[in-house]
């Protein structure tokens, strides 16, 4: 299991390093992106997008996000679209808002139930702390409940885009084969010693009720 702590490291770096785009594929109708988002990704995917047709669906696998606009740009693209979204691995943060954007939202059977999962959370500076300022300006709050279908709680995005730091976040399980004492949904606040994920608080709602799922169909990547 990923610490989130760690994400928070591949973030700063990551953010900080243009040169890591995010690795695309085309495999029959999944366009299959994996990687850190940066701000070329949106005219790369774009332009793949364009020029298959058949793509129908989005696979989007370990990602630990990235450029918070190009992730927003992504996921409406998507949502214009009317593509499908797939996580395979883990899909952080900016990458998030690139699932958010399938209009039919999955889980895959790519990996283990317990190392598949979607997190969310706000937005950060350089050095890991919540930039209110660019949550409010992005309008983020309303953003997830518009592309949750209108189902997310909007108490629990307050709390989950007001998390203080980028090594938190809200982890989203598949709630039809993760169950840790009745729950599938853990948000961690990014400042506990030495976390991990299912020690952080134990949400109620899962993932399929808040809308970041809308299926509880897995899926399978085709490179798989």
């Amino acid at each position: 299991m990923r610490l989130p702590f760690l994400v928070a490291v591949l973030l700063s770096r990551l953010v900080a390093s243009p040169g890591h785009a995010m690795d695309i594929r085309v495999m029959n109708d999944q366009l299959i992106l994996s990687g850190p988002v940066i701000t070329s990704d949106y005219d790369a995917v774009e332009s793949r997008l364009s020029s298959g047709p058949q793509i129908k669906m989005i696979i989007l696998r370990n990602s630990p996000g990235g450029h918070a606009p190009t992730g927003y740009r992504l996921g409406e693209l998507f949502r214009q679209k009317s593509l499908d979204t797939a996580v395979s691995g883990y899909c952080y943060s900016s990458c998030s808002r690139l699932f958010l954007g399938g209009k039919e939202r999955y889980f895959t059977a790519d990996y283990p139930p317990l190392s598949t999962q979607v997190g969310l959370h706000g937005h950060y500076d350089r050095n890991g702390n919540l930039n209110w300022a660019l949550v409010s300006s992005l309008h983020l709050r309303d953003w997830i409940i518009r592309y949750s279908d209108g189902k997310a709680d909007v108490a629990l995005v307050e709390r989950w885009i007001r998390i203080p730091r980028a090594a938190g976040m809200i982890h989203f399980y598949n709630p039809a084969s993760v169950n840790v004492g009745g729950y599938s949904t853990f948000m961690c606040q990014g400042t506990e010693p030495n976390p991990r994920v299912f020690d952080c608080e134990r949400i109620g709602e899962n993932a399929l009720e808040l809308g970041i799922i809308n299926s509880l169909t897995l899926v399978r990547s085709h490179d798989r």
